[in-house]
Order: C-alpha cells, then sequence, then structure tokens
C-alpha cells in the first residue's frame, strides 16, 4: 500500500481552476505637478503659461524650487483684458476627469470699497466652470480661497486657472493672484494595450522557469509594466518603461501615479517575463502574464495555463486527479529477462519496456518520462531521454544504442511538471566485450 507524501495535502489544498482572463477595473491615472504626492519639489509637468503678449500678467513657475504655479497681475494694471493663465491640456486619447491642488488667491478680499466688474480669478474646462471669483459688491466669494480643492466627475480636454482684468478700456484697480501646488489631474483612458509577437522562450517544464517574451503598444499613458497573476491574483510586477514610467507613490498602494501626463513609452519590444515555479507555494496553479498601460488597462499576454502541469494527458485539474497521479507507480524492466538486471553483449540491442498505473490499476496516459544516464565510467548521472511518453494503455518502450557501456538507467515520473519526483525506477545494464565488462573510457582533453 502506498502511502500519499506529505506535500500532497498542500497540493490539492491549493489547486484551482484557471481563471478567466482580468481587466484591471481602474482606467484612469493621476499626473501629480508641483510637489508630488511624497511632498518632494518637481517641475509642472504638463502645465503651459499663457500671458498675453503686452506681459500686463505674469505666469511663474516656482514648482521646481518648492513654490507655486502663479497667476497674477499686479496694480493697477494698466489696460483691460490683460491676463495670466496656467492651462494643461489632456494628452492624446485621454480626458481629464478629475482635478484637485491645493490653492490659494490673494486680492479676491481686500478692506475697502470692492468695485464692480474689476478683475476676476477662474478655474475652468472646456466643459464647465470649475470656480469662479469676481472683484465685485455682488460676487459670492467674500474671502480668499485657502481650502484645497477637488473637482471630480469631469468630462474634459484641458483645464484652465486664469486671472482677468475685466475692466475693459480702463485700468483695474488691485492685484489679483492665484496659487497652485501639489497639482493633480486625473486622466481617464480607456484603450487597453496590445500584445504582439508573444513567444514562449522556455515552458519550464524542466528549469521550473516559465519564461515568455513579447511586444506591445498602447494609446494614451503608454505601456507601463507586465503583471504576472497567480490564481487570478497580481504575484509579481516588472516595469516595462524608463524612469517617468514609474509609480510616483509606491508606499500609497495606488501604482497609477506619475510626474508627466504621458509616463510611458507607446511601445517596448523585446520585453521578457520569468517566472520561477520556486518561488510559488505548493501547486498546481493557474499562472497568467498580462501587460498594463499607466491607467490600469490589461490584455493578456499568456495564459492562463496551470503550472505547474499535471503530467498526463487529458486529465482535468482537481484535487482528485492530483492524488491519483502522486499515488501512481512506474515499473521498469528489460524485454530479454523481465528484471531490473541485465547483461548483454556489446553491440546487442537491448530494450526496456514499462508501465504506469494507478492504485486502481488504471492507466496513466500521456504521462512524461525522463530518463537518466549513471554512467559507469565516470559516476555521473546525464539526462538522455526527454521524449518518452506513455501510452494510451500506460506503457512505454526505449530500445538503448547499440553502443552502450555498462550502466544503471533512472526512469523517473513526476506528478507535476516541473515538480518532485514521485515514482522511480532503476534498470542496471552490464555491457561485455570480448567476455569482460565493458566501460568505455573517457578521453582526456588538453
Amino acid at each position: 500500500m502506498h502511502r500519499s507524501p506529505w506535500w500532497l495535502a498542500a497540493l490539492a489544498a491549493t489547486l484551482v481552476s484557471s481563471v478567466a482572463a482580468s481587466t484591471a477595473s481602474a482606467d484612469t491615472y493621476t499626473v501629480f505637478s508641483c510637489k508630488g504626492p511624497t511632498g518632494a519639489p518637481n517641475p509642472a509637468s504638463g502645465w503651459d503659461a499663457q500671458p498675453p503678449p503686452s506681459g500686463e500678467g505674469r505666469a511663474v513657475n516656482a514648482c521646481a524650487t518648492s513654490g507655486p504655479l502663479s497667476a497674477l497681475l499686479d496694480s493697477p494694471v494698466p489696460s483691460g483684458n490683460a491676463s495670466a493663465s496656467w492651462r494643461f491640456g489632456a494628452p492624446t486619447d485621454t480626458r481629464i476627469v478629475r482635478f484637485a491642488a491645493q490653492r490659494r488667491t490673494t486680492g479676491v478680499a481686500t478692506p475697502g470699497p470692492r468695485f464692480p466688474d474689476d478683475a476676476e480669478y477662474t478655474l475652468q474646462t472646456d466643459t464647465l466652470t470649475l470656480e469662479t471669483c469676481v472683484i465685485s459688491d455682488t460676487s459670492p466669494c467674500v474671502a480668499d480661497l485657502t481650502a484645497p480643492i477637488d473637482k471630480q466627475g469631469i468630462d474634459a480636454a484641458y483645464v484652465l486657472a486664469r486671472v482677468l482684468c475685466t475692466n475693459a478700456g480702463a485700468q483695474c484697480s488691485r492685484a489679483l493672484r492665484a496659487d497652485f501646488d501639489t497639482l493633480q489631474v486625473g486622466l481617464k483612458d480607456t484603450l487597453a494595450p496590445t500584445a504582439s509577437g508573444v513567444n514562449v522562450i522556455d515552458n519550464g517544464d524542466r528549469s521550473g522557469i516559465l519564461t515568455v517574451g513579447f511586444s506591445a503598444a498602447d494609446r494614451g499613458g503608454g505601456v507601463y509594466r507586465a503583471v504576472v497573476r497567480v490564481d487570478g491574483q497580481p504575484a509579481a510586477v516588472q516595469s516595462l518603461g524608463g524612469s517617468d514610467c514609474a509609480d510616483a507613490n509606491p508606499a500609497d498602494g495606488d501604482p497609477y501615479q506619475f510626474l508627466v501626463p504621458v509616463p510611458c513609452p507607446a511601445a517596448v519590444s523585446g520585453a521578457v517575463v520569468r517566472v520561477n515555479y520556486r518561488n510559488l507555494t505548493a501547486g498546481p496553479h493557474s499562472v497568467q502574464i498580462d501587460v498594463e498601460d499607466a491607467a490600469g488597462n490589461a490584455t493578456s499576454v499568456f495564459g492562463p495555463v496551470q503550472f505547474p502541469r499535471l503530467n498526463a494527458e487529458d486529465v482535468p485539474s482537481t484535487p482528485a486527479q492530483l492524488r491519483r497521479l502522486v499515488n501512481a507507480r512506474l515499473r521498469m524492466w528489460f524485454v530479454k529477462t523481465r528484471n531490473q538486471r541485465y547483461t548483454s553483449r556489446y553491440g546487442q540491442r537491448v530494450v526496456t519496456r514499462g508501465i504506469l498505473r494507478d492504485r486502481s490499476g488504471k492507466a496513466i496516459r500521456g504521462a512524461r518520462i525522463d530518463v537518466f544516464h549513471r554512467l559507469r565510467s565516470s559516476g555521473k548521472r546525464r539526462l538522455l531521454k526527454t521524449g518518452l511518453k506513455t501510452r494510451a494503455d500506460g506503457r512505454l518502450t526505449l530500445i538503448l544504442p547499440l553502443n552502450v557501456d555498462s550502466r544503471t538507467i533512472e526512469y523517473d515520473f513526476r506528478a507535476l511538471r516541473p515538480g518532485p519526483i514521485t515514482s522511480q525506477r532503476l534498470l542496471r545494464l552490464r555491457v561485455e566485450r570480448n567476455g569482460r565488462l565493458f566501460i568505455r573510457k573517457l578521453k582526456s582533453r588538453t
């Protein structure tokens, strides 16, 4: 009676069926400007200054030195229609869906009379006004704005922050200023990346390392990273872009935050992803490799496949089938003697046969058997046969070359590939030449 190995329970407990290719639920990414999420200063990438040609307004960028983006009008403004503004335009194939910032205005409310229709501060998009303050007796803004602003649910091509002298044909009476830092623009990108040239470089059957190569392209935020999913859950990620194509704040759990509007490359070629079987818990597992863009849109590159694999054909991935394979036993023998030892003359054909069955005596079909030769001449173990498989009746045949010398032949069956040996048989062959034991001498190398 065979006893199941100690690790069988762990294998059966973690056995799962393949999962469908998953697509990230998020389709937006965030661009930080003028102080990132960690508070470190950074340039205001994506923001364009738009002072008027006359220079009567000023747009100042002090972000790189921990200052704000500023739009300001000095007092008195010599003529009407003078303005200063900062504009962020959505990159191609994206839309702005959120704007947040630390915002402060100066000059919206000051002591003394408030002149009607003198000047204004406006934050707007191409589709709506997010907020506005007019320096007038009828303005709802009775104090300067100092609280953070966070506008969501936007659908826009650009965001514009502007200060403007509205006193057409005359001077504006007082200075007006708007400062912004820790700016966040949420960009919606609904186009998933595309994958091409997928190539399984190594299926991991012998090495234990699944290696897949591919190329990818994306419109919008760009090709971001490869994600290895084990049993449907992210298990490892691999960046596919440069320094800009990296999470701006790895500590907060949101990987789709960047410091530039188009952080990742539009195309990546020759990417290689490896999945190390030895780093997984006892299997088998459903393994899938996805490529993601900067917004988290995912496309399956490889899988889902079972890895490691049950070593048999037409066998469903269930705990019962795994136990059946783990408990299967391999028998091998020399055809001439029907036992595990045989003495042959050099140059004589030697045939070995075997059968793989489960506990109930049913044949295991399509199981791969590894054949190692332990050479008497060197004592080394060499893998000489990897394509040997059991037939429909569980039987297998291996014919040895005519020029073999004395050796031990090892036949290994693994219920999982890759995985530990679950059944092994040794055949010992003695070869005689001119009535003496024949052991091939190794040629010395100089």
